[in-house]
């Protein structure tokens, strides 16, 4: 890791001298946003392929044993070796989650220290690699904009490109993992809430751009959830209700998050705290087994119309045709995710509550066309119901709508779901906006008086 920093600066200086010789200045910033999204997309594939190999042996090893005992003492491990990683060699001071970031834009002028770049990936291979019910895209975000900064930092450049740079890496981490550029870009946009110039958003298109296509290159077989070619717009009314489903269900998630976190923060982070919080997130995996990793894997079977999935190597398996078993266990897993989520980072893993967002959101979506098809009321397309419920929940959770909107529209292979898509996420994000004024990311920030509400945007 040392020699490989030494020649990626000896390259950066060496880009330095060349920019003086023979570009403007905002030619080489376009270039030099073009060199972080590939680094940036090749950081975020490597830690997503890797997850998702450990994750896949797992689910295969629960099928040949015919049990998830195993499966479910992983987490405690993957968690157990992330807080020793945290602790031993960071000495506690690699800054987990996105609020740190932001911090960082404030006060700090966009610096982020090098143990950023390659510190997230490691601990969140280890957390989410042996089944931490996190995900890991606060990681991703973390790793591309230190890429970002320390690519500004190192070459000399001013505050304001160093900024430029770190929102380059950050959207890229978001490209590369998602296939979707415009959501990257717009990501940093609202949750960073930097301000909208072109020649601020060059550089973004630019880099975020080439990330998806690094990604798309090496890593071609991500998760696009596909949609139905058209939606019924006698569903409207069921879009409406789901929207105010997802409302209180993102009202829920924010909510049990903080008071997960608020407990444990009064709490040194040791081997207690480990253990207070891995014993029960084992426990939970064992009965509920589709709350394993990120979860992804359970929202494809669903679009696929697998509705037994939910019930996968649980103690209902063996009632997987039942619609009461389905409902009862899809209301688990609901409420559960987040709570594991939150253990998984307070028992010492690395991870962000963006994928348990979106993951909630897609069983919420799922429960929700599997009850009014089933009573016949009504006959709804679920993987639609699945699509913009999770960009529901996503939207109320981060109060990232615009976010919420293209990231679910990109990664459904196009626009067909866009005027759902805005109906349930703007009626989620009002209704969560009523019972929590701060997002996710922001309010810790704000306790502190890091971020003040003048500089937060103005919202509705």
């Amino acid at each position: 890791m040392e020699g490989t920093g030494n020649k990626y600066y000896r390259l950066l200086v060496k880009l330095g001298n060349l920019r003086t010789k023979y570009t403007s200045h905002r030619n080489f910033l376009i270039l030099i946003s073009f060199i972080v999204g590939v680094i940036a997309a090749l950081a975020a594939v490597v830690l997503k392929v890797s997850v998702a190999f450990f994750e896949h042996r797992a689910e295969a090893m629960n099928d040949w044993m015919g049990s998830n005992w195993l499966s479910a003492i992983f987490p405690l491990i993957g968690t157990g070796l992330s807080l020793l990683v945290l602790t031993r060699f960071f000495q506690g001071r690699l800054s987990r989650g996105i609020g740190f970031i932001i911090q960082n834009i404030v006060g700090n002028k966009g610096r982020i220290d090098k143990r950023h770049t390659y510190g997230h990936i490691l601990t969140a291979a280890l957390t989410t690699g042996f089944g931490g019910s996190v995900g890991l895209e606060a990681p991703i975000v973390a790793t591309g904009a230190a890429i970002g900064s320390n690519t500004g930092r190192d070459l000399r450049l001013s505050s304001k490109d160093t900024i430029l740079l770190l929102a380059c890496g950050t959207a890229s981490g978001i490209a590369a993992v998602f296939n979707s550029p415009f959501a990257g870009i717009i990501f940093v946009l609202e949750i960073f809430l930097l301000d909208f110039t072109i020649p601020f958003f060059i550089p973004l298109l630019i880099s975020t751009a080439t990330a998806t296509v690094v990604s798309q290159l090496i890593y071609p077989g991500k998760f696009i959830f596909t949609a139905s070619e058209s939606w019924n717009i006698q569903a409207i009314p069921f879009y409406i209700c789901l929207g105010i489903a997802c409302g209180m269900v993102s009202v829920y998630v924010t909510h049990t998050v903080e008071w997960i976190e608020g407990y444990f923060h009064k709490r040194r982070m040791t081997w207690k705290t480990w253990l207070l919080a891995g014993i029960p997130l084992c426990a939970i995996i064992f009965f509920l087994p589709p709350l394993y990793g990120e979860g992804y894997s359970t929202i494809t079977q669903l679009l696929a119309g697998n509705s037994a999935a939910v019930t996968s190597h649980s103690l209902l398996q063996g009632y997987s045709s039942e619609v009461w078993a389905i409902i009862l266990m899809a209301v688990l897993l609901i409420t559960f995710k987040i709570v594991c989520a939150a253990l998984t980072m307070c028992a010492g893993g690395n991870g962000g509550v963006f994928a348990p967002s979106m993951i909630t959101g897609g069983i919420t979506g799922f429960l929700f066309a599997y009850l009014v098809n089933a009573s016949g009321l009504y006959h709804l397309n679920t993987p639609n119901f699945i699509i913009t419920a999770m960009a529901g929940v996503l939207a109320g959770v981060m109060h990232a709508p615009l976010t919420a909107i293209f990231l679910l529209a990109e990664i459904s292979g196009g626009y067909k779901l866009f005027v759902p898509l805005m109906i349930v996420t703007a009626i989620s994000y009002f209704i969560t906006r009523k019972y929590i004024k701060y997002s996710v990311y922001h309010k810790s920030l704000v306790e502190k008086k890091i971020l003040s509400d003048d500089y937060l945007p103005d919202h509705f």
